[in-house]
């Protein structure tokens, strides 16, 4: 039989997570519900070869947020679950989508919650999601919860909508400007050289550095290929890897000019999904444990566990905790966080604070493309102008000699 990896939930707000050999996702939630744990994902331990699979069938986050509109409208209506889904799992286009909802239809049938049946997909369901559909059935306000989940989602879809649209004006210039420094180098500098070569002129140091450079491309052009396509590999083995995304946003935090954008997008995360948990009845600590793994942001992941391990545990409010770290949290949010606290409206706080951020992530971007436009356009100009400005020097001196 297979063997499942599980992390669940005690009713203590403890996490767990151990293996289990059964059957299938199924037996391995209903386990965990006889021994009134909640599930928080369940994967199947798998051989490596079969990673690729499951990775190229994503549902997509537009595809999330439907899900959980039409399931909540329909909720609302008076449809039964199983009916619903059944419904969506007949207007679904996509084979990725249409397998998942057939496996939750199924599961739903069998007997289990939707959150448990959504919990054996733990690659396309996040815990957040799980956790706010798992509250909303405690509460039995579920189709609220829905509500909830696409109107976080939302945020999330618009919030990676802004940063690829800052992204990518500065990597279409880029692009070209590779273009035309690789034509350049590997076309205009080796017909010149010749041209030089053969009217003996003593050449400028920039001149003989970039032909060099020439010279080195052209002849050993696929080991120049070999080089980038191993950059290139390298890049995005690191953004898979657990250890490679940690570097890489260590390295941006500690970036000028993204490292304030990179603190207000931990924010956002922070505030949003935090609020959205607790005004689902998720408990502080068990709120801020997922919170920590939905962030995205290493950093504020490990001190987001810490303080609900080390302090909220132990009876030290949020705010306080969030004082005593002001390189991750302003001061304004620790002390408007302390204010909610105190006047027991911190749902409401956390509310405002993630629509001051995102409004802040806002002006971040535009003021980042108002730096970088120029001064990537100052780059790319004065490279150009250096080569350009190799090609005409010699030429200079060859009309000189010639006069």
């Amino acid at each position: 039989m297979p063997i499942f990896t599980y992390v669940a939930s005690k009713k203590d707000g403890t996490i767990v997570e151990e293996e289990i050999e059964t059957k299938d996702q199924a037996s391995v939630v209903a386990y965990l519900e006889k021994h009134d744990y909640f599930p928080i994902s369940v994967k199947e331990k798998r051989a490596r070869h079969q990673l690729a699979v499951s990775f190229s069938s994503k549902i997509t986050l537009l595809e999330k947020i439907t899900f959980a509109r039409n399931l909540s409208l329909m909720i609302k209506s008076g449809i039964g679950m199983a009916e619903a889904v059944s419904i969506l799992l007949e207007d679904a286009e996509r084979a990725p989508l249409r397998k998942v909802l057939s496996k939750i239809k199924a599961d739903l049938e069998k007997g289990l919650q939707l959150s448990a049946a959504l919990a054996t997909f733990p690659t396309q369901f996040s815990t957040v999601f799980i956790s706010l559909l798992n509250a909303g059935e405690e509460s039995g306000n579920l189709e609220s919860s829905l509500l909830q989940i696409a109107t976080q989602l939302k945020k999330e879809n618009d919030l990676k909508k802004k940063i690829m649209s800052a992204m990518a004006y500065p990597a279409i210039l880029l692009s070209l400007a590779f273009g035309v420094v690789a034509l350049l180098v590997t076309v205009v500098l080796p017909r010149v050289s010749k041209i030089f070569t053969q009217a003996h002129v003593q050449l400028p140091l920039l001149t003989r550095i970039l032909l060099g450079i020439s010279d080195f491309v052209v002849s050993q052009f696929f080991a120049t290929l070999a080089i980038l396509a191993g950059i290139v590999a390298l890049v995005v083995l690191a953004r898979r890897s657990s250890a490679g995304k940690r570097a890489l946003q260590v390295l941006f935090i500690k970036t000028p000019l993204i490292a304030p954008l990179m603190k207000k997008i931990a924010l956002v995360r922070f505030t949003g999904t935090l609020h959205s948990l607790m005004k689902a009845g998720v408990p502080l600590t068990r709120a801020l444990e997922i919170t920590a793994q939905a962030i995205g942001n290493a950093s504020y992941r490990d001190v987001l566990l810490g303080i609900a391990k080390n302090e909220i545990s132990k009876g030290i409010s949020l705010g306080m905790a969030l004082k005593q770290r002001p390189e991750y949290f302003p001061r304004l949010t620790s002390s408007m966080i302390v204010v909610g606290e105190k006047s027991g409206n911190l749902e409401n706080v956390l509310e405002n604070l993630s629509s001051f951020y995102e409004e802040e992530v806002d002006g971040t971007i535009k003021a980042l493309i108002t730096i970088l436009e120029p001064a990537l356009l100052l780059c790319i100009g004065l490279i150009i102008g250096a080569i350009a400005l190799s090609i005409v020097m010699p030429i200079y001196q060859m009309i000189n000699v010639v006069r």
